[in-house]
């Protein structure tokens, strides 16, 4: 597209005074002051991941008009924020830059060649998935849709709600669109054969006549009995992609994600698991499980933005996922996924500012069962397929980002879940603790864990380091809630890390001490200080660096004298060579180095 100039005559002194300039005159080597000014047009723009936006810009006071573009100040902008080109057109990344708070958005500034001091007031370029956007039949699902009588009218205000058409099941014959039932039924409060429609009533100013039907609601498993939250609607003829194709779960063409269906067999989720999901609100993101067999409470409402607030307590299988960034409100009901076969693990349904909740994909077929002749419904799709994560996704979420996390043996996980069967009611009666379940330590790569999610708002009993051998891990958080989009829905930044107090420093100083020389005599020892607990915030720990080519002689406690341990296994401490490139051989031996 062509870009508007405006050109000015400079006054005759002027060009004189910068040819002097410019020649090695003896003069001051302070420019005189510029009257260069840059502006951008359009000022605010939404722009769909993968798709392009034209920029124009207007340079005054000069007669050179070039002008150099960035996008969070980076010229050109790279393939996290979006790029743009020399003349001006910028092109979002094939998925939004993860974000605590969605949705995303990015600057976008013009620099004067002329005078590199000028640049334009940015404008606001706000990444919006695709997940988002109303589709033409037959839709891919990880699409926006809901249930199109979930809306509160309430005097000139009405507000509204949807989430994600997940995935597509069949049954009988029959396809099916799964979601959960608090975006399908209105948790419990919705009757069959109530309309689906796409997009969700939040992502179409809350007017029906903007969604078009897609099902019909069929089935919903009761919330306080069924421990999933879980309904299916059946397609509108035609109205659905019959393959099961989910949005983004294919590979990359260009700058856009292409759609795939996930694989037709499901996966039992197990801790570190790298899992994919496909939302409404953050469209394509990866992370990590952080904890199974999980029981945790959520928070639930009788109606959009209103009602009768109520509180669900699933237990035993529920699957927990790392990062704040995995989810946000609207993304309900997607399918998350391993992110290597495109297996189906779970079905998204909860979260909170620092984790996400989804029901084990298995439980959520077998609670759907036709209730006449109790087939169970299954997943449609293909083969198993790797997913296209964003660019270290999954690392960023990751504990202990420094050495690899171990994928637990089944025997620990056993183990650990004998642990927390036999303490989950008493830890549970305190009113500050929101779930229990098994994990992996982050103070002990290899190692299991209870993992205890506690209110961070709320005061708690002690929680003991350990329970019968089992290390335990505390994460503090927000209450879980059913992860519902409104048009007024707003989310709160993610949990800082706690700062260790000073006598809890002295703590554990005092017990190293007592410890670190019959420590450090082992060789597998590297090194023994005083740091924080990752299984434990705000909770001090020892330290204990250990060779990860050699073993322990014996096996390091999970607590010394009420004092966590944290356990690091590195390389060597070296004084030299450690997080250097290679040495580089340029047709002649390579300068020695000094060593340090």
């Amino acid at each position: 597209m062509a870009r508007r100039k405006q050109w000015f005559l400079v006054a005759a002194a002027a060009i004189l005074a910068l040819l002097i300039s410019g020649c090695g005159g003896s003069g001051s080597s302070t420019p005189p002051p510029s009257n260069v000014t840059v502006t951008v047009m359009p000022l605010t723009a939404n722009v769909v991941t993968g798709a392009s936006q034209p920029f124009m810009d207007q340079v005054t006071g000069t007669t050179n008009m070039t002008v150099t573009w960035q996008v969070n100040g980076v010229t050109g902008g790279n393939s996290t924020v979006g790029t743009i080109s020399t003349a001006g057109l910028y092109t979002a990344p094939p998925t939004p830059p993860a974000s605590a708070n969605p949705p995303v958005t990015v600057a976008i500034t013009a620099t004067s060649v002329a005078d590199s001091t000028k640049t334009s007031p940015p404008a606001t370029v706000t990444i919006v998935p695709n997940n988002q956007q109303a589709q033409t039949a037959p839709i891919q699902l990880g699409t926006s849709g809901g249930n199109n009588l979930d809306l509160t009218p309430m005097g000139n205000t009405v507000t509204c709600c949807s989430g994600t058409l997940g995935s597509l099941v069949t049954r009988g014959g029959t396809q099916f669109i799964l979601s959960n039932n608090h975006v399908l039924a209105r948790s419990d409060q919705a009757k069959p054969p109530e309309p689906i429609g796409q997009p969700g009533l939040a992502d179409a100013q809350c007017d029906v006549a903007r969604t078009t039907v897609v099902a019909n609601l069929t089935q919903f498993a009761p919330l306080t009995t069924s421990n999933v939250d879980a309904a299916i609607a059946a397609v509108v003829n035609g109205e659905v992609d019959p393959s099961g194709a989910i949005l983004d779960l294919g590979p990359l063409s260009g700058t856009s994600l292409t759609a795939a269906a996930p694989a037709n067999t499901t996966e039992a989720p197990i801790p570190n698991l790298v899992v994919a999901k496909s939302g409404s609100r953050t469209g394509l993101t990866c992370s990590t499980i952080m904890a199974i067999n999980a029981n945790v409470q959520v928070q639930y409402s009788t109606k959009c933005g209103g009602g009768t607030n109520f509180s669900v307590t699933f237990t035993n299988d529920q699957i927990v996922i790392n990062g704040g960034t995995f989810s946000a409100a609207g993304d309900s009901g997607s399918l998350v996924v391993d992110s290597g076969t495109a297996q189906p693990v779970g079905l998204l349904y909860a979260g909170s500012p620092t984790n996400t909740v989804a029901n084990p994909i298995n439980d959520v077929l077998n609670a759907l069962k036709d209730p006449a002749t109790m087939a169970v419904p299954t997943i449609v799709g293909g083969g198993q397929h790797a997913v296209s994560c964003p660019s270290g996704a999954a690392a960023a979420v990751q504990p202990q980002a420094a050495q690899a996390v171990a994928t637990l043996p089944e025997e620990k996980v056993a183990a650990a879940t004998m642990v927390k069967e036999k303490y989950v009611q008493q830890l549970m009666a305190d009113p500050a603790v929101l779930g229990v379940g098994v994990g992996a330590s982050e103070d002990a790569v290899g190692e299991p864990a209870v993992v205890i999610f506690v209110d961070k708002n709320a005061q708690h009993a002690p929680i003991p380091a350990q329970l019968d051998g089992i290390r335990t891990k505390v994460i503090l958080t927000d209450r879980f809630r059913a992860l519902s989009a409104t048009t007024s829905q707003t989310n709160q930044p993610a949990q800082t890390a706690l700062p260790i107090a000073q006598d809890e420093v002295t703590r554990a100083t005092v017990v190293k001490e007592k410890y670190v020389r019959q420590m450090m005599a082992d060789p597998a020892i590297i090194g023994v200080g005083v740091g924080a607990s990752m299984d434990s915030p705000g909770e001090a720990a020892m330290v204990i660096f250990v060779d990860k080519n050699k073993q322990p002689s014996t096996p390091i406690a999970a607590q010394m004298d009420s004092v966590r341990t944290r356990i690091i296994l590195t390389e060597p401490f070296r004084s030299f060579g450690w997080n250097e490139p290679a040495f580089k051989t340029c047709g002649a031996a390579p300068a020695m180095r000094a060593k340090k």
